[in-house]
Order: C-alpha cells, then structure tokens, then sequence
C-alpha cells in the first residue's frame, strides 16, 4: 500500500509541476506579446526584432516576408503611425513550442493627438519557440480582413 501511496504523491506533485509551468508558459506568451504590440507602436525595430528567433519568418500576407531579424526590425521601423492591439490569444503550447492565433486591430494616429483612425483587424498566426532567451515567435503570419493594398497606402 505504501509504493502505491508514494506513486501516486509523486504523479500528483508531477501533474501539479506540469500545470504551473504550463501557466508559466502562458503568462509568459502573453507577455512576449503585449511587448510585441509596444515596441511596434514606438518603431523600436532592434528590440522587436529581438522578440523573434534568430531565423524567424514573419509573413505579412500579400505585403510580403521578412526573414530573420536585420529583415524584421527594418519592417518595425517602417512603421511609425500605427497602434496595435491585441486581444485574447489561443494558446496551444507542447514542450518548448508553442501555437498561438490571437486577434489583432491597428489604428492609426493622426500626428497631432486629436484623432486615431480604425486601420485593419485580422489575425496572428504564430509558432512560438522557448529560447534562452524566453519565448520567441519563429513563424508570425499576419492575415488582414481587408485588402492589404487599402492599409499600406494608410499607414505609409
């Protein structure tokens, strides 16, 4: 009775380690994130760039790819205007990767503080790696609601 006892203390504090880091994980994610959305609101191309792999793709759909980071924080940088935002992400994380799909919308400000102006909605669709660095996106594909045509002539 006693093995079967400290069998199934040991597979309980197993499952509990395995739900924390899952939770880890997840704040983490999140986090990795929310940053993503502020470095590009501040055109802050080298430390977003930095929230990606060293051989990440990041596929703009119809606008074009960026690979690796020199590539990504150029695309950053390009973009002065713009807010983004986020909301709920679907995580879906196995080991020390990761999927995510999470809702994006940008608006652009007007330059002045008086107006911001509804840009695009659409969708991230992300593999994620753990790194030393923490989690980082390897593949972000951005796919719009709206022609992409119609949003880079707004946000140029």
């Amino acid at each position: 009775m006693s093995n079967w006892t400290s069998a199934s203390k040991a597979t309980e504090y197993f499952m509990q380690k395995t739900e924390l880091q899952s939770l880890f994980d997840y704040v983490a994610i999140r986090q990795l994130n929310a940053k993503y959305n502020r470095y590009a609101d501040l055109a802050d191309g080298t430390s977003y760039s930095n929230l990606f792999t060293e051989d990440a793709q990041f596929n703009i759909v119809g606008e074009g790819i960026y690979v690796g980071r020199e590539q990504i924080a150029a695309r950053c940088n390009a973009t002065t205007t713009a807010v983004h935002v986020t909301t709920e992400p679907e995580i879906d994380i196995s080991g020390d990767t990761a999927q995510q799909r999470v809702r994006m919308l940008t608006v652009l400000q007007d330059g002045k503080g008086t107006r911001n102006e509804f840009v695009a909605s659409g969708w991230y669709i992300d593999e994620l790696k753990r790194t030393e660095e923490g989690w980082r996106y390897h593949r972000r594909r951005v796919e719009l609601d709206l022609d992409i045509n119609a949003v880079v002539e707004k946000v140029k």
